[in-house]
């Protein structure tokens, strides 16, 4: 099973707000090698933003995903992710498996489709 097994599950959500434009690049460089229409692309962000997700603001993430970057080595941007793991004590639902044994590393419990 996939992430789109995560829309089926009864626990609510989360992600930073940064997401919605990670996702959007993904789909625009999509686009630009003629792997998605540009109406798709405005489908699939209108279809992340509808999701139920709760967003938590970036900034509120930085500081510590600055300090797990440092202390992972790993890129801020990713550990933005396990910073609103840790805060919330969240599952992290990741396919990155660099950002996988880091979560592990600082003792976020992953995601897997059989949790």
């Amino acid at each position: 099973m996939g992430a789109g097994h995560l829309l089926e599950l009864e626990a609510p959500l989360l992600a930073p707000d940064l997401m919605v434009v990670e996702a959007t690049n993904a789909w625009w460089k999509k686009h630009r090698r003629r792997e998605m229409d540009m109406i798709d692309v405005e489908q699939a962000v209108t279809n992340l933003l509808a999701a139920g997700i709760s967003w938590t603001s970036s900034a509120e993430l930085v500081r510590p995903a600055a300090r797990l970057a440092t202390e992972l080595g790993h890129p801020v941007y990713d550990c933005m992710y396990l910073a609103l793991a840790t805060s919330r004590s969240a599952l992290l639902a990741t396919a990155d498996e660099r950002l996988r044994r880091g979560a592990e590393r600082v003792g976020v419990r992953v995601w897997r489709a059989t949790t």
